[in-house]
């Protein structure tokens, strides 16, 4: 998916919900590779949506159906894969994280798209420390004001729970020794 199908998709799953009687808001916030694309200016394309609900209260059961359908209605309009616009994610890892609510970023009718702080995606993405979540990382790191593996550690510290990070440990040293690799070199 390139930047503007991204948008072109959420329009039309906001559409969706509105056209299926949907008016309370579906708050979303945005994560993966559509953030970086949307609002890390990467230069990448992504194969799905990645996000979290930022609520599962009453209202969101009841868009849960209307939603359900525009996804899947857009999936077969498109030929996208099923999973497109994908929550996984925050099943996988909701008890690892600690979710700020975000800012406000667009509003597709009654789909309400938030974007996180970019140290909180900086931080999943040390987490996960893939080859594509480093080459975002050194994307996110001139956009924040992180410049050392000690600051790195503290947005850990503020978005990754600890059980996580122990759980993990191994993967988050790969990750920061990879991007602060000139500061290690120059400790004692």
């Amino acid at each position: 998916m390139q930047s503007q199908e991204i948008e072109q998709y959420l329009a039309e799953l906001g559409a969706a919900l509105q056209s299926q009687g949907i008016k309370k808001p579906v708050r979303m916030l945005l994560i993966g590779g559509a953030y970086m694309m949307l609002l890390a200016n990467a230069p990448r394309t992504t194969d799905d949506i990645d996000i979290f609900w930022l609520e599962e209260g009453e209202d969101f059961r009841k868009a849960r159906l209307a939603l359900r359908d525009g996804v899947q209605s857009i999936a077969s309009k498109y030929a996208l894969p099923t999973n497109w616009f994908n929550y996984l994610t925050q099943m996988l890892i909701y008890d690892k994280i600690i979710m700020p609510r975000g800012k406000l970023w667009k509003r597709y009718g009654p789909l309400q798209v938030y974007a996180p702080p970019k140290e909180y995606i900086l931080a999943l993405k040390i987490l996960a420390g893939r080859d594509q979540d480093i080459v975002d990382c050194r994307i996110l790191l001139p956009q924040t004001h992180i410049r050392t593996r000690r600051q790195a550690q503290r947005v850990l510290d503020r978005y990754i729970l600890p059980d996580a990070q122990k759980d993990e440990a191994e993967t988050i040293e790969h990750s920061l020794k990879v991007l602060f690799e000139s500061e290690s070199e120059r400790e004692p």
